[in-house]
């Protein structure tokens, strides 16, 4: 085993264990919180008419179909989706390239289609990410306020995942040129990126392209780990929850007349009701599994914000920072609904002898949001109200709830199926 290969391995996969670490645990965490909702009533009407479900994965996941409602965002959506699930035999190949060089994926490593749709659809991410940003820009909420679909999302962590897109193509860019240089990549011409950056890099020198390859190698595996731990703990969840969802969607998608209250997975008999039954939601604890899936699977893209006949005449409901307060609320609260935090009095005084009251300067806390109101770490997430104003520190103001006219604007215009 030659130096290079020695290195790769070990960074490579010492990378890999770490992260692998932290992302498990995360998992198990996500399954841990989503399945201690409440049971729904009627569990099988989540899971019967599985070949309608099947067809709905292949048309909505797979064809993107709500997405490219909106033709450019969602063709960008659409190439970009579809890229990752192209690369992702690059990563299999990169991983085989830590203990060979010239490592091909058995069977299929050397067909030039193969080689031509990696390349291909590198560059349609890339420019998926340009047109992705150049909306984010002309839409930008600190210009245009509440016309901005955008408004009130976490801009910022947006952006990441546009530059850690960026950084997985450059870094494959760079690898599959240093590849090419030094007779390593298993395809002909068709891989025409991969060869167009290999003419490049060639004037360098065989042992330059080397480590070049060596550090792409692991600068492409590592931004890839990173980006997953970034998904893990961020709006890209939806990365890997929206599937689900779709999946234990609504069946059909008009329901027909207002459902019956549940309480704990039995329907309420209103003659005799239980004497532990709960009528309606008075805290995050009360909702379903399924509810939990679908605050944890928003985009934050505000296709539903921006359809809202309400936010669209001024009024304080929005159904993504609705759905995003609830969401936060959760997740602050989550410890308290495991166990491993109990408020206690002493805990919920500042150094003052005061209430802690103010709130953290989260970045998409606008005056429609309420779950800004109290500190994302503080006590109080596991007293505070789920419906209430601002003296009572709610999580949803009353008049965001009676803001809603039941159009259902926001289910039509949602990609996730929230």
């Amino acid at each position: 085993m030659d130096t290079q290969t020695l290195i790769r391995l070990i960074i490579g996969l010492t990378m890999t264990a770490i992260v692998g670490v932290l992302a498990v645990k995360r998992i198990l965490w996500l399954t841990k919180l989503i399945s201690s909702g409440q049971p729904t009533a009627d569990e099988r009407g989540r899971k019967n008419h599985l070949g309608e479900r099947i067809a709905n994965q292949i048309k909505e996941v797979f064809g993107q179909t709500r997405l490219l409602r909106w033709s450019i965002p969602g063709t960008a959506h659409f190439f970009t989706m579809w890229g990752f699930f192209i690369l992702a035999t690059v990563y299999l190949e990169a991983y085989g390239v830590l203990f060979d060089p010239k490592f091909h994926i058995p069977f299929v490593g050397k067909w030039a289609i193969l080689g031509f749709l990696q390349d291909f659809f590198a560059v349609a991410v890339l420019l998926g990410v340009i047109v992705f940003a150049i909306i984010r820009m002309r839409a930008e909420p600190k210009e245009h306020g509440r016309a901005s679909r955008f408004y009130g999302s976490h801009n910022g962590g947006a952006w990441l995942i546009l530059f850690m897109i960026f950084n997985v193509i450059w870094t494959y860019a760079l690898f599959r040129g240093a590849a090419v240089a030094v007779g390593n990549l298993p395809y002909d011409k068709a891989a025409f990126f991969s060869h167009a950056m290999g003419s490049l890099l060639r004037p360098l020198g065989m042992h330059t392209n080397e480590i070049i390859e060596t550090v792409a190698l692991l600068l492409h595996i590592g931004v890839m780990l990173v980006f997953l731990l970034i998904v893990l703990h961020s709006k890209h969840l939806h990365i890997g929850l929206a599937p689900l969802n779709v999946t234990f969607k609504r069946l059909p998608n008009a329901l027909g007349p207002l459902l019956p209250m549940e309480s704990k997975g039995i329907y309420i008999n209103f003659e005799d009701p239980a004497e532990d039954a709960v009528f309606g939601h008075g805290k995050i604890e009360d909702f379903t599994w399924k509810g939990y899936l679908d605050l944890t699977t928003c985009t934050e893209c505000g296709r539903c914000q921006s359809q809202c006949p309400a936010w669209n005449t001024g009024k304080p409901l929005s159904p993504k920072l609705l759905i995003m307060d609830l969401r936060d609320h959760l997740f602050a609260k989550a410890p308290y609904i495991f166990g491993d935090k109990n408020p206690t009095a002493d805990a919920l005084v500042d150094t003052e002898g005061g209430l802690e009251m103010t709130h953290a300067d989260d970045e998409h806390h606008v005056p429609e949001s309420g779950f800004g109101r109290v500190p994302e770490n503080s006590p109080l997430q596991a007293t505070r109200p789920l419906v209430g104003d601002a003296e009572a520190l709610g999580v949803i103001d009353p008049d965001v709830l009676w803001s809603c006219t039941t159009c259902g604007a926001c289910v039509e215009q949602c990609p996730v199926d929230i």
